[in-house]
């Protein structure tokens, strides 16, 4: 069985980064959003899952 899973980001220009948050610290929103992706891709779903992260930078 195959099942989508969607790691959520700012918005579609900047998927991984949020360019309201300052440069130097543009490098753990990015961080933040790897270790996430990673994490989801082993936890199994049933069926589509949007999964957030939690980094005040993600937001």
């Amino acid at each position: 069985m195959r099942a989508n899973r969607i790691v959520a980001g700012v918005r579609i220009p900047h998927p991984v980064s949020n360019p309201a948050v300052a440069k130097d610290r543009e490098i753990e929103v990015r961080t933040a959003f790897a270790k996430r992706a990673l994490e989801v891709l082993a936890t199994p779903v049933e069926g589509p899952t949007v999964f957030t992260v939690d980094h005040p930078g993600a937001r």
